[in-house]
């Protein structure tokens, strides 16, 4: 049996948000916000996504936004946000860095399934940063491997879609004390 220990240093509470910014904390948000798409004659109430309930990252926001692609710019905001490099979200975005310097020339938007990829990573990230308290012991735990992946690194399993569900239920599997 193999029992999951976390760290105590990756959820010190005196540290909690104070490396994460006003941006960083709405990140899911910040990413939906100033869409092209107006959604204000929608009648019906859309369902929330993931436990989200705030109106603009509704799931109604967030079907529109992923049909109508990310900016460059939000991309660059993700980037910023989750710590990663370009090349690394591009490689979770399984689009090459020579395609993304393209969308960035053209001024093109990113596709519905890669927009879909950075929200539900920063679906991801939002729980990730609220449970550790941080973006570092957030990014520490990512990068150890866990026994619940086989061995492999919960950020190994980013490029999937099925792969970023199967983090986020571990997670809340851990923030209900379930040991995993």
């Amino acid at each position: 049996m193999h029992i999951f220990v976390i760290d105590i240093n990756m959820m010190n509470e005196d540290s909690i948000y104070n490396s994460l910014s006003e941006q960083e904390i709405n990140l899911v948000q910040n990413l939906v916000s100033g869409s092209d798409i107006d959604i204000s004659s929608v009648s019906e109430p859309a369902l929330a996504y993931q436990g989200y309930s705030d109106n603009d990252s509704s799931t109604l926001r967030l079907v529109h936004v992923s049909r109508e692609g990310l900016s460059y710019a939000k991309f660059l905001l993700a980037v910023e946000a989750f710590g990663f490099s370009k090349q690394e979200l591009a490689h979770l975005l399984h689009i090459s860095e020579r395609t993304l310097d393209r969308i960035h020339k053209d001024k093109k938007r990113l596709s519905t399934p890669q927009t879909e990829r950075i929200l539900e990573v920063s679906i991801l990230f939002e729980k990730g940063w609220d449970f550790f308290g941080s973006k570092t012991g957030f990014r520490k735990w990512l990068s150890i491997p866990n026994y619940a992946f086989e061995n492999h690194t919960p950020l190994s399993m980013l490029d999937t879609k099925y792969g970023i569900q199967s983090v986020i239920v571990l997670l809340e599997r851990l923030a209900q004390g379930i040991v995993v």
